[in-house]
């Protein structure tokens, strides 16, 4: 309860509060994509994409960095070569 005489004040939202904010969310949205691409990927087994999980979550901008750049690495060894190279 508020004591008597105590008003709820407004303290508006600076644009650095959004800028925070907005950093923020890029930062969760980039790790939940980096996430869903790992439990899509059917280059590694279970185990191996729940320790990756762990690395986006614990590490949030480094660790997702690098398991993007593992993930890069692993889509383009499965597609081969681009044609007419290595022929």
């Amino acid at each position: 309860m508020r004591a008597r005489g105590s008003e709820l004040k407004f303290h508006p939202v600076h644009r650095a509060d959004w800028v925070g904010l907005l950093v923020l969310l890029t930062v969760a949205f980039f790790q939940f994509r980096v996430t869903r691409r790992v439990w899509r990927s059917q280059a590694f087994d279970r185990p191996q994409k729940m320790a990756q999980s762990k690395l986006i979550w614990l590490l949030p901008v480094v660790g997702a960095a690098l398991v993007s750049s593992v993930l890069e690495e692993e889509d383009e060894r499965v597609k081969g070569p681009p044609p007419g190279i290595g022929r």
